[in-house]
């Protein structure tokens, strides 16, 4: 089964990676501002998670930095992902830019997968921690790598105004935790089943989210209403 979760895990660090690459050349940045913020968008979130918690987990340094084997070679791959994404960009920039809708789409898929499978990554790490923690830091391993890239590229973060995204992570967080102590506790697939089950609930989510436009009410949307206000202001003054 552990396998199975560093597999899954690999593609989880992949995705993420890609994602935080496309979205840093949409900025055009240069190749270190790809490679910087692909990095932060795969790790920044459980570089967070074992600031807070860390102590508690047994953690006294970020993961990341801990120069633990699988550590380092997660960093290498989304090193190794986020220069290939940058290169195929170089190398095809005229039809990356006339398919940008459906580099959109990609990213938005990739970002999905990641934020799942970040999501049953920072679950498990606290799952000893109970509920509330282990789901909160499931939430913040997935989706604080992606606010600290749009806050260094001076963007609203997407997790704030966008699809139903953190919610979808607290989902797919809480499905992980209960699976693995409540509906399969000391099962020997208890982990992977959870692993799967909170990938696919958060990428469903996600998808269905964007596919149909699914946004949290605002309290004010300020284009429309001032739109409403010049269209009324016009008619008075005729």
């Amino acid at each position: 089964m552990e396998t199975v979760i560093s597999i899954l895990e690999i593609i989880g660090i992949i995705s993420f990676s890609a994602a935080g690459a496309m979205v840093a050349i949409d900025k055009e940045t240069d190749l270190f501002g790809v490679v910087f913020l692909s990095v932060i968008t795969c790790f920044g979130g459980g570089i967070m998670r074992d600031i807070l918690v860390g102590g508690a987990i047994g953690r006294p340094v970020p993961w990341v930095f801990s120069g633990l084997p699988d550590a380092n070679l997660y960093v290498i791959i989304a090193l190794v992902t986020s220069v290939i994404v940058f290169l195929l960009a170089a190398v095809f920039k005229k039809q990356y830019v006339r398919e940008e809708r459906f580099v959109l789409a990609v990213n938005n898929i990739l970002d999905a997968i990641g934020i799942g499978v970040f999501a049953a990554m920072g679950t498990a790490a606290c799952i000893e921690l109970g509920a509330f923690v282990a789901i909160t830091m499931g939430m913040v391993s997935s989706v604080f790598g992606g606010l600290t890239r749009d806050i260094i590229l001076r963007d609203i973060p997407f997790v704030l105004r966008k699809y139903v995204y953190a919610v979808a992570t607290i989902a797919g967080s809480a499905f992980y935790y209960f699976t693995v102590t409540v509906i399969m506790p000391g099962h020997e697939a208890a982990e992977a089943v959870a692993a799967f089950g909170c990938t696919l609930i958060v990428f469903a989510i996600r998808v269905i989210a964007t596919a149909l436009k699914l946004n949290f009410p605002k309290a004010i949307r300020f284009s429309e209403i001032k739109g409403e206000l010049e269209s009324e202001e016009e008619v008075i003054t005729k």
